[in-house]
């Protein structure tokens, strides 16, 4: 149990230096990483995969308002982007959340490595924006929204890994774009960590200590304790550097979890 938690504290550094970085939430590297450890703690198999999901979302909600933030104070939230899309993704994480709580671990696991590998193509073949994509359609945006809500509160990631490409296209600059994921992803976890620990199923597990539904505490903590100070360095760092090269790193690293988790 000493060295799972070890874990989680240097896990949650990494989580929270990439969500400040890149607003992405650090779910995708929160959700493989409880898969494993999280047995290690003695968590039933069967639950193993939605109570990662759940633990992930819950240490989000922490991540992502911490660096929030410190891209608020910065400026850099465009608050109209986030009145537009925050209350769509809200609904989509209602309904991923409530169904995510209901469908088989493997499948989930399955779902999750599909989104990786999705998210690590994305990374490697990113779209340039031009310049008729700068008009957008408030529907259509919305619409997305629902659908992005729903994807990451299924899957356990924070919202920002597809939001941010989706502001890209429009236009909107790459330090704005992870400032309003930042912000987005905050409410959206907050609803998914609801959904997983008052919408799970209550007939079993309830004698494991520490565990809320699909939320692990002790290991919630520990990964918070330090992602939440490790979020405002990250964004920091964001306003500093260029994020290009650490994208492309990141996603070779995804493809590889990816295709672990898909043949495990």
């Amino acid at each position: 149990m000493l060295f799972s938690l070890l874990v989680c504290l240097l896990g949650g550094i990494a989580g929270g230096l990439l969500s400040g970085m890149l607003g992405i939430g650090g779910g995708i590297l929160m959700v493989p990483l409880l898969i494993y450890l999280l047995p290690i703690m003695g968590m039933p198999t069967a639950i193993v995969v939605p109570t990662a999901i759940g633990t992930s979302l819950a240490t989000i909600m922490l991540t992502t308002l911490s660096g929030a933030r410190a891209h608020a104070k910065r400026g850099y939230v465009e608050w109209s982007w986030v009145r537009l899309i925050a209350p769509a993704m809200v609904i989509g994480g209602f309904l991923g959340g409530a169904l995510g709580a209901r469908i088989s671990p493997e499948l989930l696991q399955r779902i999750f490595a599909f989104v990786l590998l999705l998210l690590a193509l994305q990374m490697l073949w990113k779209k340039r924006p031009q310049a008729q994509d700068r008009n957008h359609n408030p529907t259509v945006v919305r619409a997305t929204g629902v659908g992005i809500g729903a994807i990451a509160a299924l899957v356990g990631i924070g919202g920002g890994a597809l939001l941010v490409p989706l502001l890209h296209f429009y236009q909107v600059a790459m330090r704005n774009a992870v400032a309003i994921a930042a912000v987005c992803s905050v409410v959206l976890a907050a609803v998914g960590t609801f959904s997983y620990m008052f919408l799970a199923p209550t007939v079993s597990h309830a004698d494991i200590p520490g565990l809320v539904g699909y939320v692990y505490l002790p290991a919630w903590l520990a990964i918070a304790a330090t992602s939440v100070i490790f979020a405002r360095v990250g964004a920091a760092i964001a306003h500093r550097l260029p994020v290009r090269y650490l994208q492309r790193a990141f996603a070779v690293l995804l493809v590889s979890v990816s295709v672990h988790l898909l043949l495990t």
